[in-house]
């Protein structure tokens, strides 16, 4: 069972999850390079029948297949099955088991085509689907955050090929996010603005940064990107919480989303990233502080001494290059043969 731990040195919680170290890989811890070993898991031969299935989207052309499927975590962060009883060894020794939820969304029945090179329509099931599990576990009072996120190749820490997402929902706000969130209300209890908001009206001023927009969102690269080539999708008008989007602009979402990564497929060679959807923490979705995003962080570097010691970001490629590269970049085409859909559980 997972523990979480309190270090007082940072003010942060960190998990134990000593089962997911027996969690199959398709890559090579050394060299990134594809294994081989065994089976897929995230294809349907290797969990119907043997997982529960917290949810799956038909495939609307074959009512027998799915498109998205949605299940627990075999080898989780957190369960929802630990008790979350907090145990005190001493003044600066917190810890408490486990309580949470971990899950996996696979993305498609298919094993190797890529999130950019999805049919439109997939990518707006996709988001749907998330959004219902982000609901559910909203409905979940012991829980505080819900993170959704998404690890594409051996530099982001994939362990798995067959493209999908996780979720993650943790029983206390993360340092991290708890920092991005105080920042944001200091600001909003000082100006009565939402810092997000006046962000995004200065990049539109500006437009140099930006990459993508429509109706409902804009997809800009951070005056202060932390890594090359980041992005950050936001919505254009104010919402604090994922939960808040509705249908048409989940379709929007969808549109813009398969832009960025086609454009980051074509300009950079398909490249490692890591992709997370911040909202606000649950209980202040309905404050004026924080405006949820998605950021999608290229893993073209590895991370060494200092930026490990110091918190602080060497970045080697200035945002405002980085947007006209991948601006002229040209859009890949979708993958058309999907046809011939996995039969549902």
């Amino acid at each position: 069972m997972s523990h979480l731990r309190y270090d007082v040195t940072t003010h942060d919680w960190v998990i134990f999850a000593p089962d997911r170290k027996m969690r199959p890989r398709d890559f090579s811890k050394t060299d990134g390079a594809a294994s081989g070993e065994g089976a897929c898991p995230f294809c349907v031969a290797a969990w119907k029948g043997v997982q529960p299935v917290l949810m799956s989207v038909p495939d609307p052309e074959d009512p027998d297949a799915w498109s998205v499927t949605v299940l627990d975590n075999k080898f989780p962060a957190l369960s929802l099955s630990a008790t979350g009883g907090f145990i005190e060894q001493g003044r600066h020794f917190q810890e408490f088991d486990g309580y949470g939820a971990h899950e996996v969304i696979i993305e498609s029945p298919h094993h190797s085509i890529p999130l950019a090179l999805q049919p439109l329509a997939q990518v707006e099931r996709l988001l749907s689907a998330m959004q219902v599990r982000y609901k559910t576990l909203m409905q979940d009072g012991r829980l505080r955050s819900i993170i959704l996120f998404k690890n594409h190749g051996a530099q982001a820490g994939t362990s798995l090929r067959h493209p999908h997402w996780q979720i993650i929902a943790t029983p206390v706000v993360p340092r991290l996010l708890r920092q991005k969130h105080a920042i944001a209300m200091d600001y909003y209890d000082r100006s009565f603005k939402c810092l997000h908001q006046v962000l995004m009206s200065e990049e539109l001023a500006g437009g140099e940064r930006i990459l993508s927009q429509n109706d409902s969102f804009v997809a800009v690269l951070p005056f202060a990107s932390h890594q090359a080539y980041q992005i950050r999708i936001s919505p254009r008008h104010f919402q604090s919480c994922f939960a808040q989007c509705t249908e048409l602009q989940l379709t929007r979402l969808a549109a813009i989303l398969k832009e960025v990564l086609g454009r980051l497929y074509s300009a950079l060679g398909d490249p490692a990233f890591n992709l997370t959807l911040v909202s606000a923490p649950i209980g202040d979705e309905n404050e004026d502080y924080f405006l949820w995003h998605i950021d999608i962080m290229p893993r073209l570097f590895t991370s060494a001494g200092f930026e490990m010691g110091s918190g602080m970001s060497i970045n080697t490629v200035l945002p405002e290059a980085a947007a006209r590269e991948l601006s002229a970049a040209a859009l890949p085409e979708s993958e058309t043969a999907m046809a011939g859909g996995v039969k549902s559980p």
